[in-house]
């Protein structure tokens, strides 16, 4: 149990070190733009405030996809009740949409146009890659190759 417990705080140390040092940088790089303290910390409200609605939001279409998927059960479903479960899904994806679009143009009016495509950059960048890190220079901004957009098997690497 001791070195279980070791083993643990051993790994864990270095992944709290890192993801403190992620937002230092974050900052830093705020900072770097101009920006006062004050309005680092309202970038860092403005993100806080859009996550928690986006997560809100999502957490609200997987209980509709579930409801849509318990409506489906029976022999003959109520495609009217199925319906009215699509419409609610839309509306809670075009919220987020709206939220993820009143964040942009806030966090473009505080820190500039330009300084926030680099901002941008660096807070996706993790996410750009995939979970595994895998690089698709398509996703990017490129072209998908062809079986992709085909609808056929995605290229072996």
């Amino acid at each position: 149990m001791k070195r279980f417990l070791t083993v643990l705080l051993v790994l864990l140390v270095p992944v709290a070190i890192f993801a403190q040092g992620r937002r230092g940088d974050e900052s830093g790089l705020l900072k770097g733009f101009g920006l006062s303290d004050a309005q680092v910390a309202q970038v860092t409200q403005i993100e806080n405030a859009t996550r928690e609605v986006a997560k809100a939001d999502m957490t609200h279409i997987r209980l509709v996809n579930a409801q849509i998927q318990e409506a489906l059960l029976p022999a003959s479903p109520d495609l009217q009740a199925i319906n009215a479960l699509i419409d609610k899904k839309a509306q809670l994806r075009a919220e987020i949409q709206k939220s993820l679009l009143s964040a942009r143009v806030q966090l473009t009016k505080l820190m500039g146009a330009d300084n926030f495509a680099k901002y941008r950059r660096f807070v996706m960048g993790p996410m750009r890659n995939g979970a595994r890190g895998m690089r698709r220079p398509w996703m990017e901004g490129g072209m998908p190759p062809a079986p992709m957009m085909q609808g056929g098997p995605a290229p072996q690497d």
